[in-house]
């Protein structure tokens, strides 16, 4: 765990939590606009769709002003991305390089074959820096699908925007990842970029700046409220006292070895809970050491409460078996689970009479899926960033987020943590052992066994996956 110095925490900083999607996407535009000296941007996914694009667009246009770019990217996240990026890399004042990359770049899959331990480590932090005072820390990429940039496959998120002290804090971290051994300029990893991919590039970047799309979207976010008052300096910052927490495992060590407890699935800085703790995780894998500590909390009188994804709601079937097999120990253990519901399950009202059909997860892109981190003690500290609750945050990637000191945005979110809950199902344990799903937005709600979204087949290889003891890795 890497934190700042204690010689930049001068006092208070000014915090917004970001959680409408186009909202977050209006903050960054601004950040990028209003940037005068450098622009720090550090992403572990970086899509070639219309926000990616539009982004791009925007962090050239900020180097044209005169504004010092550097642009880190983790390399398993910008499939298509290279000849863009290279176009970028060539201009003035913009320096792109990419976090851990593959030496392969047509058939990077085949390098997982005999690179594993190296390229299993990812550089999975993201914030968006603006002249050492700005900056925006969260769980989102950037994508569409974290921006309400189209309809269907969206994720749930969270981000910070934070002016003061601690963007001074995550620009130093966001150095620390720059001046990585992992980190390497983007010429020395993709080459010399043929002329025609450059126009290609181009030209298509162009398209989808002129295109119908681009400028709908474009102005649904410019109209939002928080852009209007962004822009004429009115927006609502709420006083307290943050802190960068990083970590930043290198690449080549391959992750540490051993148990994975609390002292590394929770970020350090917060304190141990009196009474109570609120753990938000789109990817969840508690371990069984994390499920036993998660008791001794209960034992002593602290409430636990957890919200991630089901297993139609996750979009990594992988996570979802090294989750299910922890779900009975902590529920004996007295700590109350949520599971975001099946995108395209409807609630039951009691007017239909009908049965709930097991929803499939091929058709989860008809709605959303958990991706927010979020930890809340006490309704007093909470963290808000881009570690998730699993070994692999914990040892294997590159996180970053803020600790924050404030009753009010703890009690915010654990606020709205009730809300969410309130349309999620609740599982329990039958008189039998059974696990049990009840869907809280149903007329009248009733426990069912079956679990949401699976049939018989995806149970099996579920249950076939969490026989691997990979956990480790997820």
């Amino acid at each position: 765990m890497a934190e700042p110095s204690d010689r930049d925490r001068s006092g208070p900083s000014g915090l917004r939590l970001l959680h409408d999607p186009k909202d977050a996407f209006a903050a960054r535009l601004w950040l990028i606009r209003t940037a005068r000296r450098t622009l720090d941007v550090q992403y572990y996914i970086w899509h070639d769709d219309l926000s990616g694009s539009l982004l791009l667009d925007e962090i050239a246009a900020a180097a044209q002003r005169g504004v010092a770019v550097r642009l880190l990217i983790d390399d398993n996240g910008i499939a298509g991305l290279d000849a863009r990026l290279a176009l970028l890399d060539a201009a003035p004042n913009v320096d792109v390089r990419l976090y851990n990359p593959f030496k392969l770049r047509r058939w990077r899959a085949l390098e997982w074959l005999f690179a594993f331990r190296r390229l299993n480590s990812r550089m999975h932090a993201k914030s968006l820096t603006a002249d050492g005072h700005a900056t925006i820390v969260g769980g989102r990429n950037i994508g569409d699908e974290y921006f309400g940039a189209r309809s269907k496959g969206l994720f749930d998120d969270l981000d910070v925007l934070a002016c003061g002290p601690v963007a001074a804090e995550v620009e130093q971290v966001f150095g620390d990842h720059w001046r990585h051994r992992a980190a390497q300029r983007l010429a020395r990893v993709i080459g010399c970029t043929p002329a025609k991919a450059l126009h290609a590039a181009a030209r298509r970047a162009e398209a989808v700046a002129q295109g119908p799309s681009a400028k709908r979207y474009l102005a649904a976010v410019e109209t939002q409220p928080l852009f209007a008052d962004l822009c004429g300096g009115r927006v609502d910052l709420v006083p307290a006292a943050a802190r960068a927490v990083a970590v930043l495992p290198d690449p080549q060590a391959g992750g540490r070895d051993g148990a994975t407890g609390l002292d590394a699935l929770m970020p350090r800085c917060l304190d141990r809970p009196s009474r109570d703790l609120i753990l938000i995780s789109g990817y969840f894998v508690p371990t069984a050491r994390g499920c036993a500590e998660l008791g001794d909390l209960r034992q002593g009188g602290v409430r636990v409460r957890v919200l991630t994804n089901s297993f139609a709601a996750n979009d990594v079937a992988l996570v979802h078996a090294g989750y299910a097999p922890c779900r009975k120990a902590l529920l004996r253990h007295g700590v109350d689970l949520f599971e975001m519901p099946a995108p395209d399950d409807a609630p039951k009202r009691t007017a239909a009479k009908f049965v709930r059909a097991g929803s499939m997860r091929a058709r989860r892109f008809s709605g959303k899926s958990l991706h927010a981190k979020v930890y809340i003690i006490d309704r007093r500290q909470l963290y808000v960033g881009s570690a998730n609750f699993d070994p692999r945050s914990a040892r294997l990637n590159t996180e970053l987020g803020l600790f924050i000191e404030s009753p009010l945005l703890s009690g915010r979110l654990a606020d709205a943590f009730a809300k969410a809950s309130h349309n999620s199902y609740r599982l329990g344990l039958a008189a039998d052992d059974a696990l049990t799903w009840t869907d809280a937005r149903d007329d009248d709600p009733t426990p069912e066994r079956r679990e949401p979204g699976t049939n018989l087949v995806t149970r099996a290889i579920v249950g076939l996956l969490a026989k691997l003891s990979i956990d480790g890795q997820l």
